[in-house]
């Protein structure tokens, strides 16, 4: 099946952007794991059955990506932004974003950002794409069970953050 990939990079460009974002903690990250999946969506072509939406099995070769691209660095960093218009950048990117709600916003990235990476990419599916528990477990191989548990810790961890930091 050949697929025509400028109509697909014009519809799904701003969405994976904003995903790519949200699993890296820099632009440039975020950039590099944007061009990988595009390389490897149009490379695995062939692989690509019509039962998943596109976007769906773009989001899976994102996540698989970065997964892969961070097993030996698994929870090692935590947040940088290497300037004022690189973390302005990122908040602009998420929608409804406005200033006086800034702080939270940061605040919130800053738990996610430190959760395990298995949790942290459940929650940025389910809270961030508004995919189901379904839809997530088909996305990365895994049961349900597992993404609502996942789903669950990532929750009660970020519940436990936000009432400390009051």
């Amino acid at each position: 099946m050949k697929i025509d990939f400028n109509e697909y990079i014009k519809r799904y460009s701003c969405d994976l952007t904003r995903l790519c974002i949200s699993l890296c903690k820099n632009t440039a990250e975020a950039e590099d794991l944007f061009q990988e999946t595009w390389c490897k969506a149009i490379k695995n072509q062939d692989k690509y059955n019509d039962s998943m939406s596109f976007e769906k099995w773009l989001y899976a070769i994102c996540v698989n990506t970065f997964k892969n691209t961070h097993k030996l660095f698994y929870n090692r960093f935590k947040i940088n932004f290497s300037s004022e218009e690189e973390q302005t950048a990122f908040f602009n990117s998420i929608p409804d974003f406005s200033i006086e709600n800034s702080d939270e916003y940061f605040e919130l990235h800053k738990i996610i950002s430190s959760l395990p990476k298995k949790q942290k990419v459940v929650i940025i599916l389910h809270y961030f794409k508004s995919y189901t528990a379904k839809e997530i477990a088909q996305m990365l191989n895994i049961s349900e069970g597992t993404v609502k548990s996942r789903l669950h810790y990532a929750k009660e961890y970020i519940k436990r953050r936000l009432e400390n930091e009051k």
